[in-house]
């Protein structure tokens, strides 16, 4: 081996893709920004929906969360935020559950 090829300068070799490679990178980025958005604002919604407004807010909840979980399937991305999104579709879930034991309880009663 010659000296010219031991004085070249080292490259690493470049960053690994993260996400799916069959899309551009600024796809992927967007498409993880808009499931951590929703993830967070899924959050933020089944909370409030257990004190109020629970059928509207879960179900409104569990259709973000349920968006955001298809986006970090498909797109592979956002993985860090999958945790949020489970979280709130399980809170959307457990307000659209109080909100009917709620209606059955006030039906009953009034009986």
């Amino acid at each position: 081996m010659s000296d010219q090829q031991y004085n070249q300068a080292y490259n690493p070799p470049p960053p690994p893709i993260v996400g799916n490679p069959l899309y551009e990178p600024n796809v992927l980025n967007a498409k993880a920004r808009e499931a951590a958005d929703d993830a967070k604002h899924a959050l933020i919604m089944s909370i409030i929906g257990i004190f109020c407004f629970g059928f509207i807010l879960g179900f409104i909840a569990f259709k973000k969360a349920n968006s955001a979980l298809e986006i970090m399937n498909h797109y592979q991305v956002a993985e860090d935020k999958r945790g949020i999104a489970t979280v709130a579709k399980t809170l959307a879930i457990i307000d659209i559950v109080l909100w009917a034991l709620g209606l059955i309880a006030r039906f009953t009663i009034l009986r």
